[in-house]
């Protein structure tokens, strides 16, 4: 990919963002994870907890009830920020972000893939926004350049992925896209953040970055505990098979004793 074609992928990017934010009405600013909502409202979206720490989530298309439908898996055992960023990667699937790019820059042979993922850039971490925060934070620091000190670099990584709720990875890549350190230099960076994990997790705890590392393991879809309880209630499933689908999502059945209360008057 030369200058020019990243020009034009990043234009049609945003393009595209602008297009489905007023379609959509989505008037966050920034996002976060707020994507879920957004997600579900688009697809069935599947949380599980799967031990295989190489899978991250899946984009998957099936007939369900004589008509095509779109699902979305996502690993819980991953932290938020890493859910977060799925989501968004899987949206501009859904949305098929990649073919809308691919119309618009037809002269370039592009990789799908790495389109969602910008899409997925530009979507969770806006260019005017990050730009912003980011030097914000650099004047606070009354960071003077270009040499930047590892623990400032982990410290500035560490504030943008709280902030935007978006992996480490995805904030380096971001320092390369606009232009903060050269492309070449982002494995540097990487090397240098991963190297350097005890201090991220104090900066984490001394800060109280509440949006990042969390693991909740989830274990839903849709409105799966209702529906199982209704299941249970008509007698549709024998009490096994009702049983087995509460394992499964690890839901303990719950007796809420009811009550009424007045409201609103």
């Amino acid at each position: 990919m030369n200058l020019d074609s990243d020009r034009l992928i990043v234009q049609a990017v945003q393009d595209f963002i602008l297009k489905i934010r007023d379609e959509k009405h989505i008037v966050n600013e920034v996002i976060r994870d707020d994507v879920f909502a957004i997600l579900k409202s688009e697809c069935i979206v599947l949380f599980y907890a799967l031990e295989d720490n190489d899978v991250e989530g899946c984009h998957i298309v099936k007939p369900l009830n004589g008509e095509i439908r779109q699902f979305v898996f996502i690993n819980t055992t991953k932290a938020v920020q890493e859910q977060t960023w799925t989501a968004a990667h899987e949206l501009g699937h859904i949305w098929q972000v990649d073919i809308y790019i691919k119309e618009k820059t037809a002269q370039y042979e592009l990789d799908s893939e790495s389109l969602v993922n910008r899409f997925a850039a530009e979507l969770l971490l806006p260019e005017k926004i990050f730009r912003t925060i980011l030097e914000d934070k650099l004047a606070e620091y009354e960071y003077k350049g270009p040499a930047m000190s590892r623990s400032m670099m982990v410290r500035l990584v560490t504030y943008l992925m709280n902030y935007f709720c978006t992996p480490y990875k995805a904030i380096i890549r971001r320092f390369g896209e606009l232009g903060y350190i050269e492309k070449s230099a982002e494995q540097q960076y990487l090397n240098g953040f991963e190297g350097q994990l005890e201090f991220y997790r104090r900066l984490i705890k001394e800060n109280q970055y509440t949006r990042l590392e969390t693991i909740n393991r989830a274990y839903s879809i849709g409105n799966i505990e209702q529906d199982i309880n209704l299941l249970e209630e008509n007698e549709i499933y024998s009490e096994k098979k009702v049983a087995r689908l509460r394992e499964m999502f690890h839901l303990r059945r719950l007796d809420v004793e009811e009550g009424t209360y007045n409201f609103g008057e």
